[in-house]
């Protein structure tokens, strides 16, 4: 069950459990708060640290932050798995209320500014990684870290969740699901990113820098962004002095 606050109108969009959203959301949210783009971020089973630092969060960002949460009690079988998918299982319980989002990667930040698409869907398809075959080539022929989609799309939405229920709940079923949703919709109403868009080679002109595999914990330059974007080390400083302004 799906609880807490939901957005009423459009967001970046991101979802993790409680140990990602600590590490990797304060950069995520003051990324955005920099190019003026309100966010939401769906929790699984938050704890008191989780809603202090949204807490601060919240006080400290001139952009509006809403949080969901649900809770699962039992760790999934393939936990990795089920953490990739959570953002487009909550969709459709979230996209009503929004009316737009991007869905995003929670470890990525936003190094420039965007206009938002005119389609009512968009995703990143790509070629096949080199020398992967059936499931592995399968999962990836989409990037996951950004699609997009309005409420005129809830099919699409719905499409997604359904076919990551039917699974097998392993690594890759995410974007699995995306590539054979979205082969069924029509051209015109897909926006498709590219590397211009986001890439994980951290180029300077590129809208979002996401981490992946050992790159999120061993690249300088996106560590280096990560780090600067995060301020939460300096909320409590400027909440004072928005206090005696």
């Amino acid at each position: 069950m799906i609880y807490g606050e939901l957005p009423t109108k459009r967001v970046v969009y991101a979802a993790c459990d409680k140990e990602y959203f600590k590490e990797h959301a304060p950069s995520l949210v003051y990324s955005l708060n920099d190019i003026g783009k309100d966010i939401h971020i769906h929790i699984c089973d938050p704890d008191a640290s989780v809603h202090n630092i949204e807490a601060v969060l919240k006080k400290d960002i001139d952009v509006q932050l809403t949080c969901s949460y649900n809770d699962i009690g039992a760790t999934p079988i393939d936990a990795r798995a089920y953490y990739s998918c959570l953002r487009f299982m909550m969709t459709p319980n979230i996209l009503p209320s929004a009316n737009e989002m991007l869905i995003v990667d929670i470890d990525c930040v936003f190094m420039n500014d965007f206009e938002w698409p005119t389609t009512d869907t968009g995703y990143f398809p790509r070629q096949p990684l080199e020398g992967t075959v059936g499931w592995e080539a399968d999962g990836t022929r989409v990037a996951a870290g950004c699609v997009y989609l309005t409420a005129k799309a809830m099919n699409v939405a719905n499409a997604i969740n359904e076919r990551i229920k039917e699974g097998p709940m392993r690594w890759f079923i995410d974007q699995i699901a995306l590539s054979e949703v979205f082969a069924r919709v029509d051209e015109k109403d897909i926006t498709k990113f590219d590397g211009n868009f986001m890439d994980w080679e951290f180029v300077d002109d590129t809208v979002i820098w996401t981490g992946k595999g050992p790159r999120k914990y061993e690249n300088q330059k996106y560590l280096a962004a990560k780090k600067s974007f995060n301020r939460l080390g300096l909320a409590a400083d400027n909440l004072w002095r928005k206090s005696v302004e």
